[in-house]
């Protein structure tokens, strides 16, 4: 047994596909289904089965299949530690949801590049799930994402708070209102992200538990998308309140308070529990909560008070 196969085997479980697997190891197909029967052959059981046209791992894929990752992520520890030894700063691979890496990491990740310069550190961008997804694969270090996100597999720390506003155009009525009624807010026309959005999900569930429904216009890529629409006078939003500081400071965008619906929500910062983090690692996750702490209006208005790690059995969304 060698850690090459293992790391096959690892990504032939997580894909429950040879053909997957082949293509993103940059291998032929054959060459992964040697290795998968090369490691049986040396355990003596069978790893993988299939029932019609589906693969499933057996009994002992599944027993083994930990004990594999844990090798794995070993590996990857005492190689970032001798890159350490040998004067390199190491490599942090950061992740972060659309709000997390568009309006809050760019300034912490730029302020701490400058503090470690020779820092090899990675961003990406994607859904919440998918970049808690990708720390479980352990492709990302450390998480920045909009919450609440309560599951055991992480452990999660408040950053900072956000709060998603009621946007408009300064040409939109609202704009000359200083409070509006939930009634009045659902019956416009609103732009909202894509189908699989925290923030949509979390707008449209505030205004459901007061039986209001909002009316949507408009699916739109991303919140940059739904700020220009909004610009333009084609409908309201509700967006991060740290999207949104640079349109409201140049009067591009106007923030109306909704009597009686304010949407608060932690901004976390996580990593998977049990993970052994890096010296770098544990750096940033500390300049993080300084940078916050010293320059919060830098990252975002509203600071969060130290409320320890949070962990819960429910799965993140």
């Amino acid at each position: 047994m060698n850690l090459n196969q293992l790391q096959i085997f690892c990504t032939v479980a997580r894909h429950l596909s040879f053909s997957v697997a082949a293509e993103e190891l940059f291998i032929t197909q054959p060459a992964v289904s040697q290795q998968v029967k090369a490691l049986e052959r040396q355990l003596n059981v069978k790893l993988f089965e299939r029932l019609g046209h589906k693969m499933f791992l057996t009994e002992a894929g599944e027993a083994i299949l930990a004990d594999a990752q844990a090798i794995l992520t070993a590996r990857a520890e005492m190689e970032q530690s001798l890159a350490l030894l040998r004067g390199s700063t190491g490599r942090l691979a950061l992740g972060a949801n659309t709000t997390g890496g568009m309006y809050v990491v760019p300034s912490i990740a730029r302020a701490f590049r400058e503090l470690h310069p020779e820092a090899e550190a990675t961003l990406q961008v994607e859904t919440t799930n998918r970049i808690c997804e990708r720390v479980m694969q352990n492709m990302i270090d450390v998480a920045v994402v909009t919450g609440p996100v309560q599951d055991r597999r992480f452990v999660v720390r408040d950053l900072l708070a956000d709060e998603v506003d009621l946007i408009v155009s300064p040409s939109h009525p609202f704009a000359t209102r200083t409070t509006v009624s939930p009634a009045e807010a659902a019956a416009e026309d609103f732009a909202v992200p894509e189908p699989g959005s925290r923030t949509r999900t979390l707008i449209e569930s505030a205004f459901l538990e007061r039986s209001l429904r909002i009316r949507v216009t408009m699916q739109l890529p991303g919140t940059e998308a739904v700020k220009k629409a909004v610009e333009a006078n084609l409908g309201v939003a509700m967006v991060s309140k740290h999207a949104i500081t640079r349109e409201l400071a140049l009067g591009a965008l106007h923030r109306v308070v909704i009597d009686g619906l304010t949407i608060h929500r932690p901004i976390h910062v996580l990593h998977r529990k049990g993970k052994h983090l890096s010296p770098l690692a544990r750096r940033f996750l500390a300049f993080a909560h300084d940078f916050v702490a010293r320059e919060g209006h830098r990252a975002g208005p509203v600071l969060l008070p130290a409320s320890g790690d949070k962990q819960s059995s429910d799965e993140a969304g």
